[in-house]
């Protein structure tokens, strides 16, 4: 019997309900399919968060890595990012079965993530050469979110909560709209983005790296930066450690800064409000939402 961790099981439940129950309940079940189906062994999952993720192994030794989506809609948004992104830098897609919400992947060897990385420097100009190589103009036809869907996601919470969210003050949640709006108004050239490219979805392969789990986006380049930049971040001195990363990106693919402080301004808020309500820990988001106002103060003299 395959035993689940309870806080997945807890997450799965808050997020998808009832769904999400009998996703619970049939998983044995789920498991034993796709064991059959695809002839391999499902060994002890990796660190759960929002999906279950496994290494598997099949009859001639060869590995892989099983994924099962609660929601097949997000399967598909993946596998169309992943397909969209193709290339040397991206894990490869091995199978899939949409309506049962399992995506088979190549393993990646020896799949430490960047954030083990002692050279934090380093991690950042390996984390800006994927980028440049991955992004790329979508297609007319896309079904990738866009980043006017993420605006009006904050336009949505800050209808819902008009008195604000947790530490988020009312005020904090409008000028997050307000910069979110005048960003997407004023965007130049838009790409697809990986959407969500921080140091646990860069692992290494072989002598490579290689980026996994996109939830992909079409947006300016700047927006791509943002998560990495909230990632890992210390303790104390946030402000300077975002302000160091920035000047790598800026300096190796030519964008602009105050476009990626803006962004990491309203997309910080957005974020934070995606956590409380999937009732993560949102607390060390208060200091980046912070220091980027801070810094955007610092070297454009104004609030936003």
């Amino acid at each position: 019997m395959y035993t689940l961790p309870q806080t997945f099981c807890d997450t799965i439940t808050h997020l998808y309900s009832h769904k999400g129950q009998k996703w619970l309940a049939d998983f044995p079940r789920l498991i034993h399919c796709c064991e059959e189906r695809w002839r391999i062994n499902i060994h002890i999952h990796f660190p759960l968060s929002y999906h279950f993720v496994a290494p598997a192994r099949k009859a001639d030794g060869s590995e892989l890595v099983v994924k099962f989506f609660v929601e097949p809609s997000e399967l598909l948004y993946e596998q169309e990012a992943l397909t969209a992104l193709a290339g040397e830098n991206t894990v490869k897609i091995v199978d899939s079965d949409a309506e049962k919400g399992i995506l088979l992947l190549e393993k990646l060897s020896p799949g430490c993530p960047l954030s083990s990385f002692s050279n934090k420097d380093e991690a950042a100009l390996i984390a800006a050469g994927l980028m440049k190589s991955l992004w790329r103009m979508p297609h007319s036809d896309s079904t990738i979110e866009t980043a006017i869907k993420r605006e009006k996601q904050l336009r949505e919470c800050t209808q819902m909560y008009p008195n604000g969210i947790d530490f988020l003050s009312s005020e904090t949640l409008q000028n997050a709209l307000a910069v979110f709006s005048e960003l997407n108004r004023t965007s130049q050239q838009l790409f697809l983005l990986h959407g969500d490219l921080h140091h646990d979805n860069i692992l290494q392969s072989g002598e490579a790296w290689k980026i996994i789990d996109p939830k992909g986006l079409i947006g300016e380049k700047e927006y791509e930066i943002v998560p990495f930049l909230l990632n890992h971040l210390p303790k104390t001195n946030v402000a300077e450690t975002i302000d160091h990363r920035i000047n790598i990106f800026v300096k190796e693919l030519n964008v602009s800064k105050k476009r990626i402080l803006l962004w990491g301004y309203a997309h910080s808020v957005l974020a934070t409000c995606w956590l409380i309500e999937d009732r993560q820990d949102a607390a060390s988001f208060l200091h980046a939402i912070e220091a980027f106002q801070h810094l955007y103060e610092r070297y454009y003299g104004h609030k936003k």
